[in-house]
């Protein structure tokens, strides 16, 4: 391949090859562009298997690496190793790096190659090797040979890059997109509606009425098999998990650390352990010695926790503990921990008969808010059709609003909000309420200035709207706008079939996840994300 790019080191490329973005992050972060690759091996000896091919560690190392600074500069610094875990990033990593396998096995299956010059057309066109504009041979050398140990080695990685992108362009070249097609999805979206709405919130009534204890005792009476379907239908509300309260001191230590240092961090905390185990007082141990700054200062003090909120070594010590214990070192991927449990609450399933009394005070709080946010929406709807539109009534946020009885409920202020222009195509779905049977589509039988029909029932509270602008299709701008609306239906097209494309070859593929990297026992450190 050198000799290639010496022979056309000089020509002037103007094909850009299967979206050389994907090529750009090869360069960016592949082996050795970040602390990945200093660190050895990860302590897993595979992340996912796909139909007998290894996924390395160091490959989701670097894909959750990846991911995780492109989250980062888009939301700045505000993004955290915690929000991630929240998002389910690692499981993002993951499913890309198996279904990249998977397009990759389906490449080789049906015979997609990518040539010499299809690879020496891509090399030229990354920004990092070239200078001034101009492929630069030397620096090519230089660079692929300090990331990637060779450029052979960086040629046989951005092959299979290529070949990835080569095989879902050929996927993407079977989308069909017909001008009826087009016409129809440019009609929808040229129509639009914008209403102004107020919504009384369900949540808000409840603090406003008031269920005596007589009230429960006949809802009691009167609904016996309403309360037995509600217990039934929510199990997990009355099936409490075992949960303990615990302190602990975190001796913090990055999940790649030297020997050396593994092995001072342990011995740091064998000593605490042995000093608490003296009598020392924990807390007192963890205000003095822990690296846990959100806990320190509180002595350790975790609060009560259950299952799934740890990480999974710590919380499987923590609840193999009674009250009083510490536990021998525990090691997770922020450290040495030690810890004490204070409180054990065991688990419990709370009987229909313990529970009946609650859900009937429950059942007929819902019931009496609902009634109240019922006859305010007539209300509205009332002094609405006599002449007063929503935002007079019920002055938006940011303005003034009148001491006028209805204004408030459970004392939050109730107030007309806008719901931004939309198009047919959601259904039941209005921006900004959910989803609220028959509203859109009284909406798109109306015009401008017209009040609906209806006070609309929603899972949050009954609605009252009026249309505030409405635009209908003008069929002599589809010339205009055609091409446009081509591209981007064909676009919408070709994500739905490579979806459905993906889905049927993971379900027919035989794949084995290593589920400590989902859960963060193993996989990149605090340390490679800063």
């Amino acid at each position: 391949m050198l000799d290639i790019l010496r022979a056309k080191s000089r020509s002037v490329v103007i094909y850009v090859l299967f979206g050389i973005i994907i090529v750009v992050f090869v360069v960016s972060f592949g082996p050795g562009s970040g602390p990945i690759g200093d660190q050895g091996p990860s302590r897993a000896s595979y992340a996912a298997r796909v139909n007998g091919q290894v996924v390395q560690p160091s490959d989701f190392d670097e894909a959750y690496v990846r991911l995780y600074r492109m989250y980062q500069q888009r939301a700045g610094p505000g993004f955290t190793r915690e929000l991630a875990d929240q998002i389910g990033l690692r499981t993002v990593a993951m499913n890309q790096l198996v279904e990249r396998e998977l397009v990759l096995e389906e490449a080789r299956r049906r015979g997609v190659q990518v040539t010499d010059d299809d690879l020496n057309r891509a090399i030229q066109e990354i920004p990092a090797f070239q200078t001034g504009g101009t492929f630069d041979l030397e620096l090519y050398k230089r660079a692929t040979a300090a990331s990637y140990g060779s450029p052979g080695k960086f040629e046989e990685l951005l092959r299979r890059d290529l070949a990835y992108q080569k095989m879902l362009a050929l996927l993407r070249d079977t989308v069909q997109v017909s001008e009826d097609e087009v016409r129809a999805a440019w009609l929808a979206d040229a129509d639009r509606v914008d209403l102004l709405y107020v919504r009384f919130p369900l949540e808000a009534a409840k603090a406003e009425v008031k269920v005596a204890d007589a009230d429960v005792k006949a809802f009691l009476a009167a609904n016996g098999p309403r309360i037995e379907k509600f217990y039934q239908d929510n199990p997990a509300r009355f099936e409490r998990k075992k949960r303990v309260r615990a302190r602990h001191v975190l001796v913090r230590l990055p999940e790649k650390a030297s020997a050396a240092d593994e092995d001072a961090a342990r011995k740091k905390i064998e000593a605490l352990a042995g000093r608490a185990r003296k009598g020392e007082d924990f807390a007192k141990l963890a205000q003095e010695n822990s690296d846990d700054t959100g806990t320190r200062s509180k002595g350790g003090e975790l609060g009560f926790f259950g299952p799934g909120l740890m990480a999974k070594p710590f919380e499987e010590a923590a609840f193999a503990l009674k009250p009083g214990e510490i536990s021998a070192p525990v090691r997770t991927r922020f450290g040495w921990h030690l810890i004490q449990v204070e409180e054990v609450q065991e688990p419990e399933v709370i009987p229909l008969e313990r529970a009946r009394a609650d859900i009937a005070r429950e059942l007929a709080v819902a019931d009496a808010a609902r009634q109240l946010a019922d006859r305010m929406a007539s209300a509205a709807l009332s002094a609405a059709r006599a002449g007063k539109s929503l935002a007079q009534l019920y002055p938006p946020a940011g303005k003034e609003a009148g001491a006028k009885a209805g204004a408030r409920l459970g004392g939050q202020a109730v107030v007309a909000q806008e719901t931004g222009p939309f198009g047919p195509g959601g259904g039941d779905y209005v921006p900004g309420l959910g989803s609220v049977p028959g509203l859109a589509a009284d909406a798109f039988k109306s015009e401008a200035g017209k009040l609906l029909p209806r006070a609309y029932e929603s899972p949050a509270g009954p609605v009252v709207a009026q249309v505030k602008t409405r635009q209908r299709p003008d069929p002599a701008r589809f010339a205009e706008r055609g091409d446009e609306m081509a591209r981007r239906l064909r676009g919408q097209r070709e994500l739905q079939v490579e979806s459905a494309w993906l889905k049927g070859l993971r379900e027919k593929s035989k794949v084995e996840i290593n589920e400590a990297f989902l859960r963060g026992d193993v996989g990149p450190s605090r340390v490679d994300l800063e």
